[in-house]
């Protein structure tokens, strides 16, 4: 071989070798999916909300808060076109803070975000029993009504003292837990903005619960008369529910 075709065919060669150690990477599809995240966040007159700190109440009632459990029912997107179904029904436990949950969804523009404070009569007073581990609505989440029918829809627990120069601690407790057909809210928790639903993305919207007007926003919730609802105490659980109805806030 002369020297002239000696460096085109060791060139050759070279380019022979990369080819065949070569590995096409696979393409990767496009995303179609993207993501809603919704976070639910308890506060005290706009701040954190903290279990078991001392707060005072519309009332100047020395209060804490011990457990905040709520439902979310019938989660939809809505625009003109119809209607994007997102959960069935949900479950979240506010006492100690910010809970968020996500879902995988379509890419859209959505004009209208709505859901259900408690759980719908259909899945209200269905058997317990048919929802396993991780479901919104199984027992072991403590919101199932054992010696009646249905769900609570909201649980809010706590204890207080009227005294509010008292500094002995506190020792009486309210328990307000709503449930029953008649408690059940339609909640409109569209945010300022369209919530648009990009591929590959997270789109978020935060509910902010404001705890303190619980007992306020629509009337006043007197702990020394107004303590305890267990089904049982139905003015109590309607006049609860419509304060925390009131008490709801979108970003």
């Amino acid at each position: 071989m002369s020297m002239m075709r000696r460096p085109f065919t060791l060139a050759l060669l070279a380019i022979f070798l990369f080819s065949s150690c070569r590995r096409d990477e696979p393409v990767m599809p496009e995303p179609t999916t993207g993501t809603l995240r919704l976070v639910l966040v308890p506060e005290w007159e706009g701040q954190p909300m903290e279990r078991y700190l001392e707060y005072r109440n519309i009332s100047n009632y020395r209060v804490t808060i011990e457990l905040l459990k709520l439902h979310l029912s019938a989660l939809q997107l809505v625009n003109a076109d119809g209607v994007h179904e997102v959960a069935e029904v949900t479950y979240w436990d506010l006492v100690e803070g910010p809970v968020t949950q996500e879902w995988k969804l379509e890419k859209g523009t959505w004009t209208g975000f709505r859901a259900g404070l408690g759980v719908p009569s259909a899945l209200n007073f269905a058997d317990p029993a048919a929802y396993g581990p991780g479901h919104p609505l199984n027992v072991s989440n403590g919101t199932h009504w054992n010696w009646n029918t249905g769900y609570r829809f909201v649980m809010f627990e706590g204890r207080y003292d009227p005294d509010p120069l008292s500094t002995a601690t506190l020792i009486s407790s309210y328990a307000i837990h709503t449930g029953l057909d008649t408690c059940y809210r339609d909640l409109d928790l569209t945010p300022a903005s369209p919530v648009a639903i990009e591929a590959g993305k997270t789109t978020t919207i935060t509910v902010r619960f404001a705890v303190d007007r619980f007992f306020h926003s629509t009337d006043v919730i007197d702990l020394s008369i107004d303590n305890t609802a267990h089904g049982n105490n139905l003015p109590l659980a309607l006049r609860f529910t419509d304060n925390v109805q009131a008490a709801i806030t979108v970003e």
